[in-house]
């Protein structure tokens, strides 16, 4: 049976309308959106047409190039652009939320245009940080009523308003016996290194493993039996995490707090090996599923080969859900309609 997601308390919102970026993964990030009865996703920016169009909306807008310089005439996609295929009556309220990505591949006028519509009340999410996106969304955050970011970095330097990742659970089954020990999947980032240290501590006490890094410099020296850049679909990371007893996650040094690997091995019940040590505050970590590492020498291989029931008792508290029921609130409060 599918799950119906409700929103708490009152609302001041008749529909919330999610401007996705487009891709796999941000499907498992707000899913649970569609799930709303007045919630809908529009799976990308642009509206589904043919492939030419839509390899030349990319190049357009794209981060490389738009980075360097604004390219021109971007408003020549509007008549394209999903949001123009929905019906926005006039008489309802309306929330539509983009992404840092999917913000950055619309047209900068467009944005402004919808942002001055008395029923349009327009909420960016940040789901990467600014040291990555930040040039992009500068030139058009000021469209925005309310920006989130996972980053408290960013939010204490931007301004924005922190909350935590997103996540919607896919229907997968955990397995009772897991075929491999560890499975780590991630973009180099300077860390290729650390990640194959890592990889040879786990293999050198004998844990079966499953490393995928992408992004590899050319100057790294390649580790046998790591997989190097062969892109995983959302769909087969998730067909690993299946067959994992623990997620490897190596941070890069950027971000802290509840990460989306974190998030995968609290709802699919997997144990955890991280560098994270911000997750030592999360009340998962007192579960003892979670090992928490700083150097190669404290990395319990044994942790990650021992086969033991997992629960972290996970009550969807990921879920983009509430996501919406603090926007619900805070622009209800700021309108003097009380959304408790």
């Amino acid at each position: 049976m599918k799950r119906v997601f409700q929103i708490s308390g009152k609302q001041y919102f008749d529909e919330y309308i999610l401007v996705a970026p487009g891709s796999d993964y941000g499907h498992a990030m707000w899913s649970d959106i569609g799930k709303i009865g007045n919630g809908r996703i529009l799976n990308n920016p642009l509206a589904q047409t043919n492939k030419a169009l839509a390899f030349f909306h990319h190049i357009h807008f794209s981060f490389v190039i738009n980075r360097k310089i604004q390219l021109p005439f971007q408003y020549i996609w509007k008549k394209l652009y999903s949001l123009e295929r929905e019906k926005l009556d006039d008489s309802k309220q309306f929330c539509i939320i983009f992404t840092d990505v999917s913000a950055a591949r619309t047209d900068r006028k467009y944005l402004a245009e919808l942002g001055e519509k008395k029923n349009i009340t327009l909420v960016l999410v940040m789901v990467n940080t600014m040291a990555r996106r930040g040039s992009l969304i500068e030139k058009r955050k000021g469209y925005f009523s309310q920006i989130y970011s996972f980053d408290k970095n960013d939010c204490e330097k931007y301004g924005f308003i922190y909350h935590p990742t997103n996540y919607s659970m896919m229907g997968i089954s955990s397995t009772n016996v897991p075929a491999i020990d560890a499975f780590y999947v991630g973009v180099s980032k300077g860390r290729a290194d650390l990640i194959g240290a890592v990889y040879k501590r786990l293999r050198k006490a004998g844990a079966k493993t499953d490393f995928f890094v992408s992004g590899i410099e050319k100057k790294v020296k390649r580790i046998e039996g790591i997989y190097y850049n062969e892109w995983l679909s959302y769909g087969e990371v998730l067909n690993h995490i299946q067959n994992t007893n623990c997620i490897v996650e190596i941070m890069d040094g950027n971000q802290e707090g509840v990460t989306l690997r974190t998030m995968e091995a609290v709802c699919y019940n997997k144990k955890l090996l991280t560098n994270n040590a911000s997750l030592k505050k999360t009340k998962y970590y007192s579960t003892g599923f979670i090992q928490v590492f700083s150097n190669l020498e404290e990395i319990d291989a044994e942790f990650v080969k021992r086969r033991e029931a997992v629960d972290y008792k996970y009550d969807g508290e990921f879920s983009p859900v509430h996501l919406l029921e603090h926007i619900n609130r805070e622009v209800g409060n700021r309108n003097g309609y009380a959304a408790n």
